[in-house]
């Protein structure tokens, strides 16, 4: 078994609990921006868009209900379907959250148009995407985003945008490829790979908090958090 289905296997064993955001600097800083300015946002029924293995079950279910959709079956979501044409009726849920997923979409503008649609008046976004970041996911890895990339991407769809804010920087990006590296090989190896996965989850945080004090304004910020309304 290869480096990359070593990771793949371990994020999907540790997907679903809070734990699973220390595995790197870039995972945390993530999980911290988005529990700061977005987390409070949430509530009602979510959808989760582009859910994947369930990472983030474990945030958005202290909030509302979640419905999660994606492409794939493996992570046994509730719907398989494509983000631009959801299986949901108009105005379905109170908030979408979709994170780490429209650098993987051809048409993410078509993707936000159908956020819009099944939202409720007033219903929040929270979108995360990179900005800095390793190829991945081929041959589907198609975008990188600034923060006035992704705001013009929820305006030009009729969202209002209240903040963007970033999330890691040059440290998380270099200490996420370390880790992913490093814990994938060991990770098979019995209590080995379980005191390597406690060593990252120690350091995850110093590293994104250092990113937060060298560079403040998100210059080489890692990845961008949004936070919008359907006007």
């Amino acid at each position: 078994m290869g480096l990359a289905a070593n990771w793949r296997n371990l994020r999907a064993r540790e997907s679903g609990r809070a734990f699973y955001f220390y595995l790197t600097p870039g995972l945390y800083a993530v999980y911290r921006e988005v529990r700061a300015h977005a987390a409070p946002l949430l509530a009602g029924r979510i959808l989760d868009a582009g859910s994947g293995h369930g990472a983030w079950a474990y945030v958005l279910r202290e909030r509302g209900t979640v419905m999660t959709v994606d492409l794939a079956a493996t992570g046994r979501p509730d719907a398989v379907a494509n983000l631009k044409t959801l299986p949901f009726s108009d105005a379905a849920f109170d908030a979408v959250f979709c994170s780490q997923v429209l650098e993987h979409e051809r048409e993410p503008a078509a993707a936000l148009a159908e956020f819009r649609r099944v939202l409720k008046g007033d219903g929040t976004l929270v979108l995360t995407a990179p900005h800095l970041s390793r190829l991945h996911d081929a041959p589907h890895d198609y975008y990188r985003f600034t923060a006035y990339g992704l705001r013009a991407l929820a305006e030009d769809a009729a969202f209002a945008v209240e903040k963007v804010v970033p999330a890691g920087g040059l440290l998380s990006f270099l200490g996420h490829n370390v880790n992913s590296i490093w814990l994938a090989l060991v990770a098979p190896i019995p209590l080995i790979g379980r005191l390597a996965v406690a060593v990252a989850a120690l350091t995850s945080p110093l590293w994104a908090w250092l990113d937060r004090v060298l560079d403040r304004r998100g210059v080489f910020a890692l990845n961008w958090v949004l936070v919008g309304r359907k006007e």
